[in-house]
């Protein structure tokens, strides 16, 4: 096996860690801090999607269709209980909702109407109409619009002269232009008779979505440019709920979803009526940092088929719980925040912590999840701790998984340590929600015995777990050539594509020159082969292997999930061909994930989620280690130590701490006869020892 030193550089000085061979080989063990290690990455297991305050809405989807509550009881189960807060009707139901659409941030704001009854609502002259009309502001004049109109349908683009187009000027207004159709404020009226307004060109096209209500152009408190609709606040209801909560939920369980979607209605109209984020502009905003609202239809391109985003199960939702929100003991309302999943237990705050069967029942496909991250990725993210040694979270204490969610997490490195809420370390790695726990992912234990050189060679599946592979496999396994690429197969021609540089699996072995040649070489191919050729396929991948005297070849299965597709038939030549060669090993990723509730780990049976990926890595390590406890990949030659802490010039406390109890731990040194480090520089010295 090859010795390859560990080497950082600093200034002039290079210092190089000594890698050790140590005699014998003795059973694995899970590799922790204990052994003198650093982490080369972490794992977050998490629960749920969302802050997971308030309602959950696979969990009223849950209560719903499984348990068969109101959706008086599923808003009382997150809301009421041990708050007294009650139901009661809006003293104004039909009060306006303004909501600042993000994004026309420092854009025009242009209109069409598909009728032609397009009116600027400032216009002196309110008899007049048109199809499209444009406000920008005046080019100099701050809060001056200038408003032009056309009886043609257009959408023009910021650098568009609407003179040139075809646009009249109709006049200069301050501080706003306002737009609506003879529609707008009819309930009942057609989505599309509403206000179109056009959107920046995406693709070279223009979206034009529309609006109930009316559209409004002004600046906000830093003159900057804004588009703003007003609509009635049910109207603006009906493009929140079906953006929020799947409209199809109101068909399961004989209807029974309905009151999911009621409870939705309910909340969404507490929130909104509580929000007044910008004043002066808006009450809300469009996205999901307030509620997603989408309109009433979008328009693909300008002339493109409508489609109509309410629905009747989600206008159904709303008029039927019209004026209805949640109250305060004190009357006020009650600021009903909802995520899409709570994982199972409420996260506590306004409302009390508290298990939730309805979420565990829906089981969505965040309710459990899994995230892997490199040491390197998370020092990326915090330079200012040195080299990672660990990551910890403390939690609310209030029940469940890992102590509940996590409330701070501590990164600590080599030279310094960085401490934020578990909110914001869930937004620095992009985490669904803030309720999980952090594992540590070690290397080898220093016991294990050592592995040569592997070769990976996969397709889109193992395209797809790159990062997760480098954050739990490598680790231990550091001499890997990881080559996976789309729509690779085991040996060609169906999916070998020469102009996109597509090596099928055979070609790729047949170009390693002698020093490239593996000791352990993993396939995980098969998802783009004909199963029934796949026998003749492996025998050959084998042969070519074999002929290269690689020590071990490891296959990984397919999942049988996809019905459309013998993979079962591709599985059986993998298993024949561990059976007719004692060098052939197959780790059986179809049992692994077959289970219905992995089914999360999927998106189209084959192609992984970002949990299935990192479950995959995790699959794949477990495997490894096993195979190597078993002595079929570990070499025939004297155990190497797998020194993963690199040292600078000067280091001093934990990583030279680190590195010399794992020497003195693996020599069996004691007391006086510590292993003493040595720095390879212009002038080497010894480091004194902390022991």
């Amino acid at each position: 096996m090859r010795m390859i030193p560990k080497k950082i550089f600093r200034r002039a000085g290079i210092v190089t860690c000594l890698a050790i061979f140590a005699a014998g080989v003795t059973p694995l063990h899970h590799a922790n801090a204990a052994d003198g290690q650093l982490p080369g990455g972490i794992i977050v297991y998490g629960r749920g999607f969302g802050h997971g305050r308030g309602l959950s809405q696979y969990g009223a989807y849950g209560w719903a269709t499984t348990s068969g509550w109101s959706w008086e009881q599923i808003i009382d189960f997150y809301y009421g209980g041990a708050t007294g807060n009650t139901r009661s009707l809006l003293e104004a139901p039909n009060q306006d909702m303004s909501t600042w659409l993000s994004l026309f941030n420092a854009k025009q704001t242009g209109v069409v109407s598909d009728s032609g009854t397009m009116r600027l609502l400032e216009d002196p002259d309110q008899g007049r109409r048109f199809t499209s009309m444009i406000a920008r502001e005046k080019s100099g004049a701050e809060r001056v619009y200038q408003v032009w109109g056309s009886a043609e349908r257009k959408c023009l683009a910021e650098t568009d002269a609407p003179e040139a187009s075809g646009f009249v000027l109709i006049g200069e207004f301050n501080e706003q232009a306002s737009f609506l159709t003879n529609a707008s404020q009819n309930s009942a009226g057609s989505a599309i008779e509403t206000v179109g307004l056009c959107e920046p060109k995406a693709n070279g096209l223009n979206q034009i979505r529309y609006y109930r209500g009316l559209i409004r152009a002004m600046n906000n408190s830093k003159n900057e440019n804004r588009t703003i609709n007003i609509a009635r606040l049910d109207d603006y209801l009906r493009g929140v709920v079906p953006r929020e909560s799947p409209a199809s939920w109101g068909d399961a369980a004989g209807g029974a979803g309905m009151n999911a979607l009621r409870a939705q209605a309910v909340a969404a109209r507490s929130y909104s009526v509580t929000e007044n984020r910008y004043p002066g502009l808006a009450k809300t905003c469009d996205t999901q940092d307030c509620q997603v609202y989408g309109g009433a239809a979008l328009r693909t391109a300008l002339n493109a088929t409508p489609t109509i985003l309410e629905t009747a199960n989600t206008d159904r939702a709303v008029a039927e719980t019209t004026g209805v929100v949640i109250r305060t003991p004190q009357g006020a309302v009650v600021r009903a925040e909802f995520s899409s999943s709570n994982g199972g237990r409420t996260a506590g705050g306004a409302f009390p912590a508290q298990v939730d069967q309805g979420d565990l029942a829906a089981n969505s496909s965040l309710m459990v999840w899994s995230r892997g991250f490199s040491a390197a990725q998370i020092v990326a993210k915090y330079p200012q701790i040195g080299i990672l040694t660990s990551v910890t979270t403390a939690n609310d204490g209030l029940g469940g998984d890992w102590g509940g969610y996590a409330t701070e997490v501590t990164i600590t490195g080599t030279v310094g340590s960085v401490k934020m809420s578990g909110w914001s370390f869930r937004t620095a790695l992009d985490l669904p929600s803030p309720w999980y726990g952090v594992t540590p992912i070690f290397g080898a234990p220093l016991d294990a015995g050592a592995v040569g050189a592997m070769l990976f060679v996969g397709d889109s599946v193992g395209e797809s777990i790159a990062t997760e592979f480098g954050a739990i496999v490598t680790p231990a396994y550091p001499s890997i050539n990881f080559q996976a690429i789309l729509n690779r197969c085991m040996v060609g021609p169906s999916c070998v594509t020469p102009d996109k540089g597509l090596p099928d699996a055979l070609a790729v072995i047949n170009s390693l020159t002698p020093e490239q040649f593996p000791s352990i070489a993993m396939i995980q191919l098969g998802y783009n082969d004909d199963p029934s050729t796949m026998s003749s396929d492996v025998t050959q991948v084998v042969n070519a292997l074999n002929s290269r005297n690689v020590q071990r070849i490891v296959f990984i299965n397919l999942s049988t999930r996809r019905a459309s597709q013998n993979y079962a038939l591709s599985n059986v030549a993998f298993a024949t061909a561990a059976a007719s060669n004692p060098n052939v090993s197959v780790l059986d990723w179809n049992a692994a994930s077959s289970a219905p509730s992995q089914s999360r780990w999927f998106r189209d049976d084959v192609h992984l989620t970002t949990t299935g990926r990192a479950e995959f890595a995790l699959f794949l390590r477990n495997q490894l280690d096993a195979l190597r406890t078993q002595g079929l990949i570990t070499a025939n030659a004297a155990n190497i130590l797998p020194l993963a802490v690199p040292l600078i010039t000067g280091n001093r406390g934990a990583p030279v701490s680190t590195l010399q109890k794992a020497l003195n731990s693996a020599l069996g040194l004691k007391r006086n006869k510590n292993f003493q480090l040595m720095e390879t520089t212009a002038k080497a010295r010894r480091l004194p020892s902390p022991n």
